[in-house]
């Protein structure tokens, strides 16, 4: 186990949020307790940056991004960190993520028995119970699943989200890491895209975590704000010829149309054309 812990790092990207509202941030530290001294990243997207204070038994590096760069950008900064660091291992999560104690034993396991095998993914749930990751892709969008079964699973049918993923640091390089164009929505699915053509498997863990899902913005301005980025991940995630390109058209097309009929505003259909439609697109 301490070899495992030795050689992991923890990446958490926060926004607008201090490090000890943050549940990701909270449940980091309760595993110290069981696990002793923790290498902790965090990038911080605010517009204003944090004093982080010393924590018990937390290496702690902060990195302040007031250019608000995406997650993408942040992950691959940890990525980078860590191999300075001479680690291992990676833990990603956004701010929102609240995970067992000996979640961290859960993942030692599954690295000792399954050396094969180099992404590993706890079960995450809405506050409803709905099981949010990992989901059912299909047709560049993904689903939510009634059941999971843990173990090795394939990523040609699944996809996990961000937060949660333990993944191999030399296969994360070797993959291509993160697409920094991708800021935030579809980073994930561009992630486990790249990784599925070097790795087709990975590891469900028999544990759950609690996702604080932050989608469900109600105001007019907010949901225009986030249906910008949607449209920009979808215009810059890499496309394999016109199929994969109708896909995302028709992905981001409904969503507008959902948008529009939800708060009587014709800026979504505007956003969709001018963010999405008729921007260049380009392959990172």
């Amino acid at each position: 186990m301490s070899n495992f812990i030795n050689s992991l790092s923890i990446i958490i990207v926060v926004y607008k949020t201090e490090l000890d509202d943050s549940e990701s941030f909270q449940s980091v530290r309760q595993m110290t307790v069981e696990n002793g001294p923790l290498s902790v990243f965090v990038y911080d997207n605010s517009p204003t940056a944090q004093q982080p204070k010393e924590y018990p038994n937390l290496n702690l590096t902060y990195v302040h991004d007031p250019k608000n760069s995406g997650v993408s950008k942040a992950y691959n900064a940890g990525a980078e960190n860590a191999k300075k660091t001479k680690k291992k291992w990676l833990l990603l999560l956004d701010q929102d993520t609240t995970l067992p104690a000996n979640i961290l034993s859960h993942y030692n396991e599954a690295v000792t028995n399954h050396p094969e095998i180099h992404l590993i993914v706890p079960i995450l749930k809405l506050t409803d119970g709905k099981i949010f990751s990992p989901c059912s892709y299909k047709y560049k969008r993904g689903f939510y699943l009634n059941e999971i079964r843990p173990g090795i699973r394939s990523l040609k049918s699944l996809a996990p989200v961000n937060s949660g993923i333990c993944v191999r640091l030399d296969t994360f390089f070797v993959v291509g890491g993160y697409n920094e164009n991708v800021k935030l929505d579809f980073s994930d699915f561009q992630f486990i895209e790249r990784f599925r053509k070097k790795n087709s498997d990975f590891v469900v863990l028999n544990v759950s975590c609690q996702q604080d899902f932050s989608d469900d913005e109600v105001s007019f301005m907010g949901q225009a704000t986030r249906f910008r980025f949607y449209c920009e991940g979808a215009r810059y995630i890499e496309k394999e010829g016109l199929v994969d390109w109708l896909q995302y058209n028709m992905v981001v097309f409904v969503r507008a149309l959902k948008l529009t009929v939800r708060y009587r505003r014709i800026s979504f259909i505007n956003t969709y054309f001018n963010t999405f439609l008729f921007s260049k697109r380009v392959n990172a």
